[in-house]
């Protein structure tokens, strides 16, 4: 790329960082407010429990007015994962004691409690772990942490960190960042590895614009790695943690989370401009009515009751429930175009936009005539097909439809029929609109779904 082309992007990047950069102000506020939290759990806690403050604060590359708290309670060796979730609670109880303070457990890889300190105003995470001395003693997979941090704070430079920060801004903006299964995209931790391999947010993006389907890094020796990679972790993207190399960073990142990255990579790296640092996917425009009515397509929302379990329990469910309707409407011979997901409160909510189609029947496609006795036993399974077409050399059946629309189908879906249940979510309990007849509520959010899959 042109020396110019890099000179511009720097100064977009300058532009950008005066926005979201805490100020001096700003880290003088937070580190008064962390202080004070960390006085009051210290009392609480006692001097048998280490605390630390961890995740991007530690690190200095949080994003200005996103400055939640990661606080650390690092057990001694041998204490029970039962008794870890024991005490993380009990401190939340004690120190949400002002009327204006209240907590929350949550449940991630592990649970951990969400502290709301509105009386100093302060969030923060309590996440109870076990102290180690280094990372090959893990007893729960948080206990690494401490190292990821020791780690940035020892090899990342003041302009890197910026760097990251810009970085993060750039995902958010493009509804990938974030380590959560909802989001499936960047987490800090890989953000932050992601500009210590390329040395500065230009070379990362100028990378990604020339990557190649499977992609392997090496954070801690700064280069690509093996092919190899991919097949140990069973996946295309592969970012091996320095401290733990039995981990992959990137294993929380979707496809089309990678392939938005790179996308926009490109469309920065082939024309600078700050323009890709504007939210996509947040057209005040657009509205369910306005897009049936723009694509001719329709849009059918299925509304189903899940249960009590975190969402990162839930919504992996929910996807994968969405995908094996996507996969039996295939085999009924109908096209999704695309679907989405979301949650709201116990409600699940599964949105498919297709074509307006409604088919008397269906081609069932058959293996090649030559293949023994395949043909024979294929026409045999379809004895009731109104009649066999070639491809080829391959036989095909012609087959009634079982469902002549695809809203027939989810009918029958809803009836507890057509596809297997799910644990905390039973289909018989699912309601399905289509079109106009989606309630306000729902098409609002499905309608914030598809403007965030439609734009880059």
């Amino acid at each position: 790329m042109e020396a110019g082309s890099e000179k511009r992007a720097k100064s977009i990047f300058d532009s950008v960082l005066k926005d979201i950069k805490p100020t001096p102000n700003d880290v003088k506020e937070m580190t008064y407010n962390v202080n004070r939290l960390m006085e009051r759990l210290g009392k609480v806690a006692g001097k048998n429990v280490e605390l630390r403050v961890e995740g991007s604060i530690a690190k200095g590359t949080y994003l200005k007015g996103d400055a939640d708290v990661d606080v650390f309670m690092l057990f001694k060796r041998g204490t029970g994962k039962e008794e870890l979730e024991k005490k993380a609670i009990e401190y939340g109880k004690k120190l949400a004691t002002d009327k204006k303070d209240y907590y929350r457990v949550k449940y991630a890889e592990h649970p951990y409690v969400r502290l709301y300190m509105n009386s100093i105003n302060v969030n923060a995470d309590l996440v109870p772990a076990t102290k180690i001395d280094n990372p090959e003693e893990l007893a729960t997979t948080v206990d690494r942490t401490p190292f990821h941090t020791e780690f940035i704070l020892k090899n990342m430079t003041g302009r890197q960190k910026d760097d990251t920060r810009v970085l993060k801004y750039l995902l958010k903006m493009h509804n990938i960042y974030g380590a959560e299964v909802k989001t499936s995209g960047f987490s800090g931790y890989l953000c932050e590895l992601l500009i210590h391999t390329f040395g500065s947010l230009y070379r990362l993006l100028e990378y990604m614009t020339i990557a190649e389907d499977k992609i392997v890094l090496l954070p801690k020796e700064k280069k690509e790695g093996s092919i190899e990679h991919t097949k140990r972790f069973n996946t295309d993207f592969v970012v091996i943690d320095p401290v733990d190399s039995n981990r992959n960073v990137a294993a929380g990142v979707s496809r089309e989370s990678l392939a938005r990255f790179i996308l926009v990579s490109k469309l920065f790296i082939r024309k600078p401009s700050r323009s890709i640092f504007e939210q996509a996917g947040s057209r005040d425009a657009i509205t369910l009515s306005s897009f049936i009515r723009e694509t001719n397509l329709d849009v059918h929302a299925v509304i189903i009751k899940v249960g009590e379990e975190s969402e990162d329990v839930i919504w992996p469910q929910l996807r994968k429930t969405a995908n094996i309707i996507c996969d039996r409407a295939s085999q009924l011979g109908f096209h999704i175009y695309m679907h989405a997901e979301a949650l709201e409160g116990r409600e699940g909510i599964m949105a498919f936009i297709a074509p307006k189609e409604e088919l008397g029947s269906r081609v069932i496609k058959g293996p090649s005539a030559s293949m023994g006795n395949a043909p024979l036993k294929f026409i045999e399974a379809h004895g009731n097909a109104s009649g066999f077409i070639f491809e080829g050399n391959s036989i095909n059946a012609i087959e009634r439809s079982q469902c002549a629309t695809f809203m027939e189908l989810l009918k029958e879906i809803s009836k507890g029929r057509q596809i297997p249940e799910r644990k905390n979510m039973s289909m018989d309990s699912a309601k399905v609109f289509s079109n106009k007849s989606i309630h306000a509520k729902h098409a609002k959010i499905i309608a914030k779904q598809i403007a965030k899959k439609l734009q880059i």
